[in-house]
């Protein structure tokens, strides 16, 4: 099934800017999953939601009112293979096509629930000296944020649009 437009649930700007995109390449409308204008319910969408401790923000939402033809993740991860079958698995994506996309971190945007769940998790990651790049980049992150919004990320997501 084809999408006709473009959802989106962004936290910190991340998951906006990769709709922005995808919307450029695609020639479909982005809408806010959370802003009253949008497509009509029960219109199929491609739906880009950030991630939380595992759960795609507004899913649940975008699947009550639309079709969700596809699934976009947005999150900080590199997106290694455990974490996406974990991913997949709490979302229950198993049947719906996804695409995994690196967004960043920007610690000065966050509030509550998200402010909280990140601050022990900042603790845990700087008590110790880093042991590998993987740590000390996620250290950096967490210090002073990270961006790795990249247009070429979209590739996966524009073939699939492609081929529907």
């Amino acid at each position: 099934m084809r999408p006709s437009a473009i959802v989106y649930t962004s936290g910190t700007g991340f998951t906006a800017r990769y709709a922005a995109l995808l919307s450029q390449a695609a020639d479909l409308p982005a809408y806010d999953l959370r802003e009253p204008e949008g497509p009509p319910s029960g219109s199929a969408v491609l739906y880009l939601g950030w991630l939380r401790a595992g759960s795609i923000v507004g899913l649940r939402r975008a699947r009550s009112r639309y079709r969700v033809a596809a699934v976009c993740p947005v999150g900080m991860m590199e997106g290694d293979a455990a974490g996406l079958a974990k991913v997949t698995a709490s979302n229950h994506l198993e049947n719906t096509p996804h695409f995994y996309l690196r967004g960043g971190y920007a610690p000065e945007k966050l509030r509550g629930l998200s402010k909280v769940m990140m601050t022990p998790m900042k603790a845990l990651l700087t008590r110790k000296a880093p042991a590998t790049e993987a740590d000390l980049a996620a250290q950096e992150a967490l210090l002073h944020g990270a961006d790795w919004v990249e247009p070429q990320q979209l590739e996966p997501v524009l073939n699939w649009l492609r081929a529907q």
